[in-house]
Order: structure tokens, then C-alpha cells, then sequence
């Protein structure tokens, strides 16, 4: 599970394939750093969910349309505990992601501040 999150996160930042996804964040979070998890997404008939830890401190849910030509993005930030709070229907696999992602942001933001 710990490559998976490693593989979404070295996706969100390099492939032209994420790159939809990477400007919402951008545009929604007004800056963003490298530390960074997508942990829960789903492909929906109409659009993809995702929902993405940020700097081990927020979740972002984001729904963005398959339809390139719609500018309807649903862009929801949340802090951990309100996400948890609120989101009742995640199941234990996501909630192990997500706790996971916790680590390792944590684990890389410790090793950026030691450099």
C-alpha cells in the first residue's frame, strides 16, 4: 500500500496525465508543496473523485468532470479530523491509506526540515 501512495504521489507531480488534477489543486489551495498523497480516488461514469492529503495537515476532495469542456470542479478542503468527521462512509482499506499517507507526510516533512 505504501508504493501504491508513493506511485499516486510521484504521478500527481511528474505525469501530463495528472496535470488536470495538479492545477485544480493549485488553483484551490493557492500554493502547494511536493508532500502530497492521493490516498482514495474513483472513477465515476461523469467524473473522477479524489481525495488527496496535502502537507499531512488537509484533505482535498476534488470531482473533476471527464467532460474536458465543463468548468463544474467540485473543490473541498478539510481538515483531517473533519474529514474523518464527515466522511462516515469510507471504508477500513481507505481509512488505512489515509493513515499511511499520514505517516509518510510526516516522515517527509521531518526529513525536509533535518536538510
Amino acid at each position: 500500500m505504501i508504493s501504491e501512495l508513493e506511485a499516486g504521489r510521484k504521478w500527481l507531480l511528474s505525469e501530463p496525465s495528472a496535470s488536470t488534477l495538479l492545477q485544480n489543486l493549485r488553483r484551490g489551495l493557492q500554493s502547494i508543496t511536493r508532500n502530497i498523497y492521493v490516498f482514495h480516488s474513483i472513477p465515476e461514469q461523469y467524473e473522477v473523485l479524489y481525495d488527496v492529503l496535502v502537507d499531512g495537515k488537509i484533505v482535498v476532495h476534488i470531482e473533476l468532470p471527464r467532460d474536458t469542456h465543463s468548468d463544474e470542479v467540485v473543490f473541498e478542503k478539510l481538515g483531517i479530523e473533519e474529514y474523518l468527521n464527515t466522511r462516515k462512509h469510507i471504508g477500513k482499506m481507505d481509512r488505512r491509506r489515509l493513515t499511511l499517507a499520514l505517516e509518510l507526510a510526516q516522515d517527509r516533512a521531518r526529513r525536509m526540515d533535518e536538510a
